[in-house]
């Protein structure tokens, strides 16, 4: 498959999507958590101090969104450790209807009073992580809400291990771009990338752009945040495509090690390897530089519940 080929196959953030009310739009909080998941896919697992982005730039970023027919869902890391998560749901509220409002979270952490009547639990993605505390506090505080059962694991694909680093044939990496899980079945973002927002056709690219934001010789690929950026086809994107997907795993399609297995390593390829600092001082890092050693393929990463199972 060819680079065009590629993007005539792939998701602009408008096109409906095989996913609740036909796609997600994600507004990037913070990556703050108080987990740290081997794989996570906006590098809440790693060191340094969170970034966050703040109530006036939130109220700018949904008003760039205004008219997106999906989910606009409340992203991280986990919201709740935002310290304007409340002003954060009060500005989401204003702009979009209940029915539309989705939350990202693993743990309340006290704040299921304003979760419970700020969000639709039906398109909402809450994963407790086997945590019971977090999980009955669901229960207790917005028992609308439909967290994961507490037997169900995670697996979460390596996402920092780059494509570039282990596919050499240019037309293979098309051919995996091309079918990407996360581009097909999942969202778009808008997120804050050197303290200024940014909107990415992909939440993969712009969790990339913000890992590597304090390289100076890093690109800035992202789009300027104005009313109905998101309108845009995906040849605008291209330049996106072309730098973040090349350097991202998701479209290998592999299953990762759970994601709180405390014997498995962090994987990591070249591409991203010097900016990869666990946030756990204990965590292993495997630097990969061949499929060889990775786990088996999966049909769809996106998936990481079902793939959690033995």
């Amino acid at each position: 498959m060819t680079e065009a080929e590629a993007l005539s196959k792939m998701y602009a953030p408008g096109r409906r999507r095989p996913v609740w009310r036909g796609g997600v739009m994600q507004l990037w909080t913070t990556r703050g958590c108080d987990k740290a998941c081997l794989g996570c896919t906006q590098h809440s697992n790693l060191g340094g101090k969170p970034t966050r982005i703040t109530p006036a730039q939130f109220e700018l970023a949904c008003r760039s969104v205004q008219g997106y027919h999906g989910v606009i869902g409340m992203f991280g890391g986990n919201p709740c450790t935002h310290p304007d998560f409340e002003e954060l749901c009060e500005i989401l509220a204003w702009h979009f209807p209940f029915e539309q409002r989705g939350l990202w979270s693993n743990n309340l952490l006290g704040k299921g009073a304003v979760a419970r009547r700020t969000f639709n639990p039906e398109v909402s993605n809450l994963n407790v992580h086997l945590d019971q505390k977090a999980f009955d506090e669901f229960r207790r505080d917005w028992p609308e809400a439909k967290p994961f059962p507490l037997e169900s694991a995670s697996r979460h694909a390596p996402p920092f291990v780059a494509l570039q680093d282990v596919v050499a044939d240019e037309a293979e990496q098309w051919d995996l771009i091309g079918n990407c899980d996360i581009n097909r079945r999942w969202s778009a973002m808008v997120c804050v990338f050197r303290g200024q927002l940014r909107g990415y056709f992909c939440e993969l690219a712009g969790s990339q752009a913000m890992l590597h934001q304090n390289e100076p010789d890093y690109p800035d690929h992202g789009v300027e945040i104005v009313p109905g950026w998101w309108r845009a086809q995906m040849e605008d994107f291209a330049p996106q495509v072309r730098f973040h997907c090349r350097a991202c795993g998701i479209p290998l399609n592999i299953r990762g090690p759970l994601a709180h297995d405390e014997s498995a390593a962090e994987q990591v390829s070249q591409t991203h390897a010097a900016a990869f600092h666990p946030k756990r001082p204990d965590r292993l890092v495997q630097l990969v530089t061949s499929r060889g050693q990775l786990g088996e393929k999966v049909e769809h990463v996106t998936d990481y519940v079902g793939n959690g199972a033995f």
